[in-house]
């Protein structure tokens, strides 16, 4: 069973906590974990990325070319 923290945010730290969470698809609790996690060594960043990159392109069909 885990351990339970309470403390304050000013106005600022809130705002922000919340703007990042919204982006990273998180409830601002889950965000201050991961980002508490993150600070202390517990999880990887990049644990969330796919192994290969993502493609990019303009939409057109690839076309392999051969020397």
């Amino acid at each position: 069973m885990g351990k339970q923290l309470s403390f304050y945010l000013d106005e600022r730290e809130a705002k922000r906590l919340t703007e990042i969470a919204i982006k990273e698809c998180r409830r601002p609790p889950d965000q201050a974990r991961y980002l508490l996690r993150l600070a202390l060594g517990l999880d990887n960043p990049n644990k969330h990325e796919s192994v290969t990159p993502a493609l990019t392109g303009n939409g057109d069909a690839l076309v392999e070319s051969h020397p």
